[in-house]
């Protein structure tokens, strides 16, 4: 008499608890994943500002040096018959004076923000402050203090917080680079806390001012 094998096999109830149990992982997974994305990709556009921030010191350091009055920090750019008022001048100044070569433009991108690619190679002729561009860019001049912003992502308004939506990042976070050098990146409950984040600049009166004017940076 032959004997009948035995097939094993998953009953449905069992097959339902188990994609139940992946589905609740997968739910408690996917947020820290996301998360670490979301740091590792403040964490290189922190690097990127400082990049930014090291081409435009020593564009202002030979300023000082050899009194060449077409380059310079930003607000010391802003004024005169040649005055330099948006990113896009400011980025092909630097191009032009070889502080930041074409090829490293990317730099300037992050989530959302389109990189920029020469034509040439060699240029900044196309480059767009609206388009290829994640920061805004204070006007701080040598006299500002190294506390004082020198840039931060177009998504973080100082006083008021994020800008739900704007790239990069939307309300998921925002980096900040100060006039000294030294930059942070920091969380969404972090975007009212002045203690943590640096000082705009100066008013004409030599007051701090607490809340950030579109007269502060440079335009598109």
């Amino acid at each position: 008499m032959k004997k009948i094998k035995s097939i094993l096999a998953f009953t449905l109830i069992e097959l339902l608890v188990v994609i139940s149990i992946i589905a609740i992982l997968a739910s408690l997974a996917i947020p820290a994943i996301t998360g670490a994305l979301v740091e590792g990709q403040l964490t290189q556009t922190m690097s990127n500002g400082k990049q930014i921030h090291l081409a435009t010191f020593n564009m202002a350091s030979d300023r000082v040096t050899t009194g060449d009055n077409t380059i310079g920090w930003p607000g010391d750019l802003s004024s005169g018959t040649a005055a330099i008022t948006t990113t896009t001048d400011f980025v092909k100044t630097m191009v032009a004076g070889d502080y930041l070569k074409a090829s490293d433009l990317k730099v300037f991108a992050a989530p959302g923000i389109t990189p920029y690619i020469s034509a040439s190679g060699t240029d900044a002729s196309t480059f767009s402050g609206a388009t290829n561009n994640a920061f805004k860019i204070f006007l701080v001049a040598e006299q500002s203090g190294a506390g004082t912003i020198f840039l931060e992502t177009k998504n973080f308004v100082y006083g008021t917080g994020l800008t739900v939506g704007t790239n990069p990042y939307s309300d998921k976070g925002f980096v900040i680079i100060h006039k000294g050098g030294d930059g942070a990146k920091f969380k969404k409950g972090q975007a009212k806390k002045p203690e943590l984040l640096g000082q705009l600049l100066s008013g004409s009166d030599g007051t701090i001012p607490t809340t950030e004017q579109t007269s502060m940076y440079l335009t598109n």
